[in-house]
C-alpha cells in the first residue's frame, strides 16, 4: 500500500515538472501562417483556427502546440465549407527553434461548389399569389453562384420576413435541404414554403382624447377586412408622425388577438406640444446672409386646424407670411389654406413691394398634387426707369409630380411642376390682363454606384398687351444658383433704354450636370447651364460652366460650385453655394 502511494506521488511530481521545465527559459513563442488564400476565406479560417486563437497564451507548452497543430487541417477544411469550398488540399508544417515555434498551413482551396439547381415549392393559400412570388425573389442565391452558406441562410430569412409582412404570419419553411456533390462540385437547394392562411385587418381603435375622431380617421387608409401588411402599419405611423402633433405613437396589431384571422389594430397617441417657435440663419450666394423666425400653432382646435407666422430676411429680400390651414377629408394630402403676406425685394435694377391675400385648395391623388389658388396682389415697383403700381386678382393652378427613390439624396427620380395663371381687367380688382404658363422639370439618373447625371429645364411664357404694366413679380428673369450659374441672381434678361435689366415675357433655361462620388458623402461635379429671359427669340443663350464639390448630409446636399460666364466678355466667374434636397 505504501509502495503504491509513493509511486503515485512520483508520477504526479513528473507531471507537474513538465510544464515547469517548459517555462525554464521563458514562455514559448508561436507564429501561425496561412498561405494560399486571402479575403473572406482567410478571415474565416483565422477565426476558426484554435492554434491562432491560443498562440499568445503564456501557458502554452510544446505538447499543447503539437495537439493544436494536428487539429488545424480539419478546422481549416471545415472553415472553408460555409464559403463553398469542400475539397481543399492542406499542407501543414510545424517547425521549432528553441523557444520559437512556426506553424505553416499551405491551402489550395480547389474549385468551389456551385449551385446547379434551386427548387422552391409553395404550399397553402399563398400558392400562386403575386405577393408570394415577390417574396421568393428575396432569395439571393442563384443558379451558378458559389454555395455560400451565409447567403443561403439569409435568403431563407428574407423569404419568411417578406411573406409574413404581407399577412401570411404563420408561414414556415417546411423543407430546407442543400445536397452537395463534392465530386462534381455542385449543389442542389430544396425549399418548401408553407404559407398558412393570410391574415386581415380588423377594426381600428383610436386611443386619445385631444383630437376629433373624424380628423384622425382621415389618416387611416386601412380598411377592415383587407389583407394585413406591415407596410400599411408603417405608412400610418409615418403619416401620423408627419403631423408633429404627438409625443408618442404606438400602433399595435397582436396576432394572438386575431378572430377568424382578423387582427384588431389599436392606435395609441400621446399628446405633444401644440406651439412651436423656430429660428434659423444661413447664407446663399444669391441672397447673402439670411435669417428666419417662425411661430406655429399645430393644433388650434380638435379638428386639426393650424396657424403659422414666418418672417424671412436677407440682404435682398424681406418676407412676412401668415397662414391658416384647414385639413380636409384626407388631411395628409388635402387642405384649404388662407394666407396674408408682404414681400420687399431689391435685386439688380428691380425694387418692389408686394402685398398678398389669398386662398388655395390642395389635394393629391396618386403621385400628382394639384393646387387651385386665388390671390389678390398689390405691388409698387421700380424696374429700371419704369415705375408703377398694380392691383391683380390672379387665379391659378399648379400640378406637381415627384417620383424618386429618395427625395433628399436621389439616385433615380424626376420632378415636374406646371403652373398656369393669369388675370383680366374684366375681373374685379385687376388693372391689367395677362396669362402665363411655366414648366419646371428635373431628372436624376444613376448609371452606377458612383456616377449619376442630373438635368433640368425651365420654360415660361407670358401673354400680355403692354409688358411695361406687368409688375416685376410676374416677369421672368434668369441667372443665379438655381438658374444659370456663373451669373448673378436675376441678372439675365431684357434691358431698358438705360441698360438696366427689367425682366422679360419668356424664360428658357437648360442644365446638364455629371456627379462622381469619391466616398459615401463626398463627390465632385461638372456642369453646363444655358438660358435667358427675353421678349424676342434671342440669337444665342447665355452659358455658364464650371465644377463643384458635393457634400451629402441628412438634410440635403451642400453644393459648392465654381462657375464661369463663358458667353460674357472676359469670362467672369462666381461662387455658388446651395443647400437642399436633390428633388
Amino acid at each position: 500500500m505504501c509502495m503504491k502511494k509513493n509511486g503515485a506521488i512520483f508520477i504526479l511530481m513528473i507531471l507537474l515538472a513538465v510544464p515547469v521545465s517548459a517555462q525554464d527559459n521563458g514562455p514559448l513563442n508561436l507564429e501561425v501562417k496561412v498561405e494560399g488564400i486571402e479575403g473572406a476565406l482567410l478571415q474565416n479560417v483565422l477565426l476558426s483556427l484554435e492554434i491562432e486563437k491560443r498562440k499568445n497564451n503564456p501557458l502554452l507548452t510544446a505538447y499543447m502546440i503539437n495537439k493544436l497543430h494536428s487539429s488545424a487541417p480539419g478546422e481549416i477544411s471545415r472553415a472553408l465549407e460555409p464559403l463553398g469550398y469542400y475539397q481543399p488540399v492542406i499542407e501543414a508544417d510545424l517547425e521549432s527553434k528553441g523557444q520559437h515555434f512556426t506553424a505553416v498551413y499551405r491551402v489550395e482551396p480547389g474549385e468551389p461548389v456551385r449551385v446547379n439547381r434551386i427548387t422552391i415549392t409553395v404550399e397553402g393559400p399563398g400558392e400562386g399569389q403575386p405577393e408570394t412570388a415577390k417574396a421568393l425573389e428575396r432569395f439571393r442565391l442563384k443558379v451558378g453562384d458559389i454555395l455560400v452558406h451565409r447567403i443561403y441562410e439569409e435568403g431563407n430569412r428574407l423569404i419568411l420576413n417578406a411573406i409574413r409582412e404581407v399577412g401570411y404570419l404563420d408561414a414556415q419553411l417546411g423543407t430546407r435541404e442543400v445536397v452537395v456533390d463534392p465530386v462534381l462540385n455542385t449543389a442542389q437547394v430544396l425549399l418548401k414554403l408553407e404559407t398558412g392562411p393570410r391574415y386581415r385587418f380588423g377594426h381600428v381603435t383610436l386611443e386619445q382624447d385631444f383630437l376629433s375622431e373624424e380628423y384622425l380617421r382621415g389618416f387611416i387608409t386601412i380598411e377592415e377586412g383587407e389583407p394585413y401588411t406591415l407596410a400599411a402599419l408603417l405608412e400610418l405611423e409615418r403619416d401620423l408622425n408627419d403631423t408633429r402633433q404627438f409625443n408618442g405613437i404606438n400602433i399595435q396589431a397582436p396576432r394572438e388577438e386575431a378572430r377568424d384571422f382578423e387582427i384588431p389594430v389599436t392606435v395609441k397617441l400621446v399628446k405633444g406640444p401644440s406651439k412651436r417657435f423656430t429660428a434659423g440663419v444661413g447664407y446663399g450666394t444669391d441672397t447673402g446672409p439670411r435669417g428666419s423666425i417662425g411661430w406655429e400653432h399645430r393644433r388650434v382646435n380638435r379638428k386639426g386646424h393650424r396657424a403659422s407666422i414666418e418672417l424671412l430676411g436677407s440682404a435682398i429680400k424681406q418676407e412676412y407670411t401668415a397662414r391658416y390651414t384647414v385639413p380636409l377629408k384626407h388631411p395628409q394630402t388635402d387642405r384649404l389654406d388662407y394666407s396674408l403676406g408682404w414681400t420687399n425685394e431689391t435685386v439688380e435694377d428691380i425694387d418692389r413691394s408686394t402685398y398678398l391675400a389669398g386662398t388655395s385648395l390642395t389635394w393629391a391623388r396618386g403621385k400628382v398634387e394639384k393646387t387651385l389658388y386665388l390671390n389678390y396682389e398689390r405691388e409698387n415697383f421700380k424696374a429700371g426707369a419704369e415705375r408703377g403700381e398694380t392691383n391683380l386678382l390672379i387665379p391659378g393652378v399648379v400640378w406637381t409630380l415627384v417620383v424618386a427613390d429618395d427625395r433628399v439624396r436621389t439616385t433615380t427620380g424626376y420632378k415636374g411642376i406646371l403652373e398656369l395663371k393669369g388675370s383680366s381687367q374684366d375681373l374685379l380688382l385687376s388693372d391689367i390682363t395677362f396669362a402665363q404658363a411655366h414648366l419646371y422639370l428635373k431628372g436624376i439618373l444613376s448609371v452606377s454606384n458612383s456616377l449619376r447625371f442630373l438635368a433640368r429645364t425651365e420654360i415660361g411664357t407670358t401673354w400680355v398687351d403692354e409688358f411695361t404694366e406687368l409688375p416685376p413679380s410676374q416677369r421672368y428673369f434668369a441667372g443665379g444658383d438655381q438658374s444659370v450659374r456663373g451669373y448673378g441672381y436675376k441678372s439675365i434678361g431684357p434691358v431698358d433704354s438705360t441698360g438696366e435689366v427689367v425682366g422679360g415675357k419668356y424664360v428658357l433655361v437648360a442644365s446638364m450636370e455629371t456627379e462622381l462620388s469619391l466616398s459615401r458623402n463626398w463627390g465632385v461635379a461638372a456642369f453646363v447651364d444655358s438660358g435667358s429671359s427675353f421678349n424676342e427669340i434671342p440669337e444665342e443663350l447665355e452659358t455658364g460652366a464650371g465644377m463643384g464639390i458635393r457634400w451629402h448630409t441628412i438634410i440635403g446636399s451642400l453644393r459648392f460650385d465654381y462657375a464661369k460666364a463663358v458667353s460674357r466678355e472676359g469670362k467672369p466667374w462666381r461662387i455658388h453655394l446651395i443647400l437642399g434636397p436633390d428633388l
